[in-house]
């Protein structure tokens, strides 16, 4: 059911004249140094209508003054969408207008973007930002999977094991193949053996077993970072094999797709959310992000993986114990992931805020490690792979739902706990609450009601100034059981500059 709201509020703010319009040229966001961007790259899409004008004399101007040696599509075996929107209008997400350059690193990165922006052939510019994995290593001793009785993990498997055909993307620093408890979770690709030829005709050679997009190879095995190997296990470590550990999927899968390159430095995040997507993960795991968003960009990659290709994407929260907006956690239908401890607490360094949709374990996690061992670690990437295994369980036992459908699973059977001593702080902050696999399988349907789109005007020249009347127009929709027909619902304000009417 999709309900359209119209709302009117008048702002009583006392500060210059809004424009609706930033026509500023860009800049680096604040505390962004030159160590959180690849030097000398830059990501463009052009806009529809000027598809071929990378050959074009404008766009080959700018590149000679930029010095640019190396352009190439960021997604080359994207196709063109057959068709402009989905079954419920949403608009599908044309990758193959984004570009990635590369020119002298010594030339300003705010000036580069600037003269690419100011050809007017781009829908957007902006830097290669480099997100960072988000865990703190811990005691290599401790033996305990507290989490699983936290969310109710093994009475959820008598009830579904999970399938095999349901994957977990794990977009990370790589796996150790060697692990027992891994190297029979994951997702094989037997249609592309590895022997020197694209046997599937995909466009990538022999990725029998997931792809290094750091390096673009097909040996997703870690090699700087081990990080990636403690997420695999969280989610996908093989479960009722007599060693080790269960990940939360049970029989579910993995597909190992390798971000970062040999300097350990997680260059290809997004493009490896849309491999995994494009080989048939149905949820897709990131336990890395930034403070710095990739803007539209990273938004376009999320609409590509969810409308596209009917994936859902889960992010960690982020690690910084502040309100701030992470990404890709914070993007429109990521379900972002706060960490909690073994009293269902706030985890100390989790971040918080409007843009959490649910919590799940993240301190002192015990999982997979290199060499076939196992160690605790905290964080928000903890967190988010134990959700990741539960959408994949959930989705296992409700095929007839979408993924966005799965997400509002999770988030509507979420066990309450911003009562609890130690979260009252937080009330409304840390999503729905913590994550109980059991209930997610087992309670009866709800509707789910969801903020979709907003958009806002004050029927005239779309500049703001105090005192003047603004009418929003709010899309909401409910993605699970039937709502009553007699449904309202109500718009808060938090700024004491705003006055609804």
């Amino acid at each position: 059911m999709k309900l359209l709201l119209i709302f009117c509020f008048a702002f009583l703010c006392y500060w210059p004249g809004l424009q609706s319009q930033n026509n500023q040229q860009f800049k680096l966001p604040e505390g962004c140094s030159q160590s959180d961007i690849v030097p000398g790259h830059a990501i463009v899409k052009l806009l529809p209508q000027q598809r071929m004008a990378i050959d074009s004399p404008v766009f080959k101007q700018v590149a000679a003054t930029l010095k640019t040696d190396t352009i190439y599509q960021k997604f080359p075996f994207s196709l063109i969408p057959k068709n402009e929107t989905t079954a419920i209008g949403k608009s599908l997400v044309d990758l193959s207008l984004i570009y990635e350059l590369e020119f002298e690193p010594s030339q300003p990165i705010e000036n580069a973007i600037n003269l690419l922006l100011a050809t007017g052939l781009f829908e957007y510019a902006l830097p290669h930002y480099l997100p960072t994995p988000l865990y703190t290593p811990n005691d290599p001793n401790v033996a305990s999977q507290y989490y699983l009785n936290n969310i109710r993990a093994y009475q959820a498997w008598d009830v579904c094991k999970g399938d095999s055909n349901i994957v977990v993307g794990i977009t990370d620093t790589g796996i150790d193949f060697a692990h027992p408890d891994l190297v029979n979770a994951v997702k094989y690709n037997y249609n592309d053996p590895i022997d020197g030829i694209d046997n599937d005709n995909d466009g990538y050679v022999d990725n029998y077993r997931g792809w290094d997009m750091g390096s673009w190879d097909n040996n997703p095995q870690y090699s700087a970072i081990g990080h990636g190997i403690h997420v695999c296990g969280i989610s996908g470590a093989s479960t009722d094999n007599t060693f080790g550990m269960a990940g939360t999927g049970f029989n579910c899968k993995i597909l190992p797709v390798k971000v970062d390159n040999q300097n350990g430095n997680l260059v290809a995040t997004y493009e490896s959310v849309v491999y995994a997507a494009d080989h048939g993960c149905k949820v897709i795991n990131c336990s890395w992000g930034s403070s710095f968003s990739p803007g539209q960009y990273g938004q376009d990659i999320v609409d590509y993986v969810t409308f596209n290709r009917g994936a859902l994407v889960i992010a960690a929260a982020g690690n910084s114990n502040s309100l701030n907006p992470f990404y890709p956690a914070s993007y429109n239908y990521v379900l972002s992931v706060a960490a909690t401890d073994v009293n269902d607490v706030k985890w100390v360094n989790s971040s918080y805020g409007y843009n959490v949709d649910i919590s799940a374990p993240g301190k002192d996690i015990y999982s997979t490690w290199g060499g076939g061992g196992f160690i605790t670690s905290s964080g928000t990437s903890m967190a988010s792979p134990c959700m990741a295994g539960a959408a994949a369980l959930v989705s296992a036992y409700y095929p007839q739902l979408s993924m966005l459908q799965i997400a509002e699973r999770l988030r509507t059977t979420a066990d309450y706990i911003d009562t609890l001593a130690g979260n009252t702080a937080y009330a409304s902050w840390l999503g729905t609450g913590r994550l109980n696999m059991y209930r997610a399988l087992t309670d009866s349907f709800t509707p789910s009601i969801r903020l979709d789109s907003y958009t806002f005007t004050d029927s005239a020249d779309f500049t703001f100034f105090p005192g003047d009347t603004l009418y929003i127009n709010v899309s909401v929709l409910n993605y699970l059981d039937t709502s009553s027909a007699n449904l309202t619902a109500q718009l808060e304000c938090l700024s004491q500059y705003v006055e609804l009417i």
